[in-house]
């Protein structure tokens, strides 16, 4: 379970969705010995930031946050570029990890039922051409949780492996 104060989703163990080379990508940018799984999700009351009820759920946070910052005469957090400074490349989201901590946070103590899971759209990298609005590593990317939600992982199939040139060092399930 992540629970850095940059992860955008909140706490939780975070996924890809349907996006293993996205997956492995990253594993490789951040561990000398990365490995990639699949997992079966069952997402639950899930707060879907690629639907309007969900976008909206975190407008109205951010609100509430806002007002609940100024009353505590605290300055809002910021999302951060990590090296470049590029649009779509916002990748230390210290103020959506608030504003969704808060979400959360506010629907425990009215009593109104707490999310499981959090999907959402990650727009992130480069252009795909000029004046794209398509980035190169976008992604959905779901954090769990509740780690019961996770109900299953599994091996990668071969064909999945070949396209990730991952070697059977490389991936430990692999025969």
């Amino acid at each position: 379970m992540s629970e850095n104060n940059y992860d955008w989703l909140g706490n939780g163990a975070y996924f890809w969705e349907w996006d293993a080379l996205r997956a492995s990508d990253w594993a490789r940018e951040c561990y000398e010995q990365p490995s990639v799984v699949g997992a079966v999700i069952e997402l639950g009351n899930c707060l879907d930031l690629t639907t309007q009820d969900g976008i909206f759920a975190v407008e109205n946070a951010y609100q509430s946050y806002v007002e609940l910052q100024r009353r505590r005469n605290k300055p809002l957090l910021e999302n951060k570029d990590l090296s470049t400074g590029a649009p779509g490349n916002l990748t230390l989201r210290f103020l959506d990890k608030a504003v969704i901590t808060h979400l959360h946070e506010s629907i425990k103590q009215a009593g109104i039922g707490e999310y499981d899971t959090v999907r959402a759209l990650f727009p992130e990298g480069e252009p795909i051409y000029r004046n794209s609005g398509f980035w190169k590593k976008t992604h959905v990317q779901i954090a769990v949780r509740r780690i019961e939600q996770i109900r299953g992982v599994f091996r990668l199939p071969h064909h999945e492996l070949k396209k990730l040139n991952l070697s059977a060092g490389i991936y430990p399930f692999s025969n």
